[in-house]
């Protein structure tokens, strides 16, 4: 997981996201994501560029911090997203949950 960059108002986050940074699992993703949230983020965008694929523990990861988020007025943007990962969130009525910028 890449730095994350961060802008003034509104509260926006974004996270880079790779393969290896997954690999061994995604707790230290949850807490990063949990610390945004405290500490103001409304807004997160998940920077996909480097992920082959977009894994059901990945997306509950990111419904737990889209569910924040837009309580303050933001949410959750899925950015890059390749062509399996925007049929999969298509399939899963997801693409109506998260904004998805395709890659």
């Amino acid at each position: 997981m890449s730095d994350t960059t961060r802008s003034p108002l509104p509260q926006r986050a974004i996270v880079t996201l790779s393969d290896a940074d997954l690999g061994s699992g995604l707790t230290a993703l949850r807490w990063r994501l949990r610390d945004l949230v405290m500490d103001g983020t409304c807004l997160v965008i998940i920077d996909v560029t480097d992920l082959d694929q977009i894994s059901s523990t990945l997306l509950a990861a990111l419904l737990d911090t889209h569910r924040v988020c837009k309580r303050r007025g933001g949410g959750v943007v899925i950015r890059h997203a390749n062509r399996k990962m925007t049929d999969v969130l298509r399939r899963t009525g997801l693409d109506r949950v998260f904004d998805v910028e395709a890659a």
